[in-house]
């Protein structure tokens, strides 16, 4: 065929199947938004929005957190904090044990945290201490409904709950069991007033009765066949309850019936950890996109839905030195002061994503995005150039930056193995607007994959990219 100019596909979405040479497409610390029908490009890629610290309390990691009547609860550490409207830290106990993620409500009086070993209250009145009612079960999750704290009771098909309004105070009869079928409950959760017990292999819905003694009931037909694999994976927002389900499917819950939103590749992923149970969700509201961050403990690694955009991506935080951390170093967060806050897994920052900021408290980030494979027929594919649409001129003062470049790389055989990354194109010092990312004579190949790759702290926007091939018949 003649040499024809066309527009070239990059990865808009995390796509990479366990055959890479079907599709080795990715898209790491990007993520795209779907612009107007008149705009230039029906989506636009943008490079993952930078953390600048808010505030430092404790020793960290930051473990979780939660507002009451307008103070935040943070956990750090083994301690927990206050942080008020103005700024104020202060430390209020200490003696929560393990590291791990903690799940916390409140009664509007109490704040309840547990982590799986013990539970633990602060309360307005009288302080922070350790739960040590006879009748109070090692729990993963707590959640507040009318007027009781309730928990799941750890290896078990039972829930309990405390004295209305007494986070420290247990009745020996105060438990049900959800028995619809043997397996034990993961999690609960309260969403519109219904109590919703995951268990390993079903949702059983409950609900208040009103009665003195017993108060909980069983919506009967109102169960989900459809198990839980992670308790920390239970995350409520937009109006509905997201989880990780036991067959390593994520699911968004619209009752009666959970919707699958992962996609194969996501989910061909997963399947290759040792373990899910430990799998984290939270979510961050940024710039008109709500990212479901899931975080999988064990496996190392991070991935963010795109409530939006229904798309995925890949985060992964890099060290000082570039060096690839693994997961994402987010932790958690929490909604404070009219911005989402984001407690950090490896310090004891608590952080804000800003669109000024383009590194993560002073480590690079690394974007990285994957086309789709081109090919024609098994014919051979002369590329003569490709060139990339992206925001120009956007070079710093000085430093690193000040002349920010793009690298591109390729794959000859479906993603298995990539050229060196050598050839470099500026994305324009300051002011430079008429700057092109062009690059040209690849040579040939049955099936071409390409491969941008940028770690300079500037603004990164690809609005599109452009391609001249020809086929010819080898």
């Amino acid at each position: 065929m003649p040499s024809n100019r066309q527009p070239l596909l990059f990865g808009h979405n995390f796509y990479r199947l366990k055959s890479v040479k079907a599709s080795a497409q990715n898209c790491i610390n990007f993520y795209s938004e779907k612009e107007p029908e008149d705009s230039k490009t029906p989506l636009v890629i943008y490079g993952v929005p930078g953390l600048k610290q808010v505030y430092a309390v404790g020793t960290g990691p930051i473990r979780g957190g939660h507002v009451m009547n307008g103070i935040l609860y943070v956990v750090s550490g083994n301690g927990i904090y206050s942080i008020t409207s103005s700024g104020v830290v202060t430390a209020l106990g200490s003696g929560i044990s393990g590291s791990n993620i903690v799940n916390m409500a409140d009664n509007g009086t109490q704040v309840g945290i547990v982590n799986g070993f013990a539970g633990y209250i602060y309360d307005l009145s009288t302080g922070f201490q350790q739960i040590t009612d006879p009748n109070f079960y090692p729990a993963n999750t707590i959640t507040y409904f009318d007027g009781y704290f309730i928990f799941d009771k750890i290896g078990s098909n039972t829930f309990f709950y405390s004295n209305l309004n007494n986070g420290l105070v247990y009745g020996g009869l105060d438990y049900d069991s959800a028995t619809v079928d043997s397996s034990f409950i993961v999690g609960i959760v309260n969403q519109q007033q219904n109590l919703l017990i995951f268990k390993q292999d079903m949702i059983e819905t409950w609900y208040d009765t009103g009665a003195n003694d017993n108060p909980f009931s069983r919506y009967n037909g109102a169960t989900i066949e459809r198990g839980c694999a992670s308790a920390l994976s239970i995350f409520k927002e937009d109006n509905s309850v997201f989880f990780l389900g036991n067959d390593r499917i994520a699911y968004r819950l619209d009752p009666p019936f959970p919707r699958r939103i992962s996609t194969p590749a996501i989910e061909q992923e997963w399947q290759t950890y040792a373990t899910v149970s430990d799998c984290q969700c939270f979510s961050i509201t940024f710039d008109g996109h709500k990212f479901l961050i899931w975080n999988f403990a064990t496996a190392n690694k991070t991935w963010a839905f795109d409530i939006e955009t229904n798309m995925w991506h890949e985060r992964i935080s890099y060290s000082a030195t570039a060096q690839s951390q693994g997961r994402w170093r987010g932790n958690c967060s929490f909604s404070f002061g009219n911005q989402t806050l984001i407690g950090d897994g490896l310090t004891n920052q608590i952080g804000v994503f800003s669109s000024s900021v383009y590194d993560e408290y002073g480590n690079p980030i690394v974007g990285q995005i994957t086309s789709p494979p081109l090919k024609s027929n098994r014919n051979a594919i002369i590329v003569n150039s490709i060139e990339l649409d992206c925001q120009v001129g956007v070079g710093l003062i000085g430093g690193q930056g000040a002349d920010p470049q793009m690298v591109l790389d390729w794959s000859k055989d479906g993603g298995y193995t990539w050229s060196a990354q050598q050839r470099w194109k500026s994305l324009g010092k300051i002011g430079e607007y008429l700057t092109r990312l062009r690059w040209t004579k690849f040579g040939q190949a049955r099936q071409w994959v390409f491969r941008v790759t940028i770690s300079d702290p500037v603004r990164r926007t690809i609005i599109g990219a452009f391609i001249e091939a020809e086929e010819c018949d080898l």
